[in-house]
């Protein structure tokens, strides 16, 4: 769901990098965006290592999954003031759209990492007792 978020961020860059500005180019929101999808990269990534790590026989560890969690909802929330932003914009409105998709995903990923922290599973049952 996350990196369905990325490829979103992925598709907003060209319109709001070259039309967003009358008559010169956007570098800063383009900046903006691409750091966006570095930090969705970097809680993928911390995401795996965690799953990895919980299948190598590691204890389920919820404060990974909560922080994990949060920053997802924290960076949807950022993220939302943009697509707030070019909602008023009538010459590239389906920025916002694809803009609040990419938050729609973030919050289910959330959802759902907070799901996983907080269900047991026999597994994890019968090493804990």
């Amino acid at each position: 769901i996350l990196l369905l978020s990325i490829l979103l961020m992925i598709a907003v860059i060209p319109a709001v990098f070259t039309k967003t500005l009358p008559n010169e180019y956007n570098t800063v929101a383009a900046i903006a965006i691409s750091l966006a999808m570095i930090i969705r990269l970097l809680i993928v990534s911390w995401h795996l290592v965690t799953i990895k790590k919980i299948r190598n026989g590691g204890r389920k560890k919820k404060t990974a999954y909560v922080i994990i969690g949060i920053f997802l909802i924290v960076f949807g929330l950022i993220y939302m003031d943009g697509a707030f932003a070019y909602l008023n914009n009538k010459d590239i409105q389906y920025v916002s759209y694809l803009m609040f998709a990419s938050i729609l995903c973030d919050f289910t990923a959330a959802i759902l990492t907070f799901t996983a922290a907080f269900s047991s599973s026999k597994e994890y049952r019968s090493k804990d007792s």
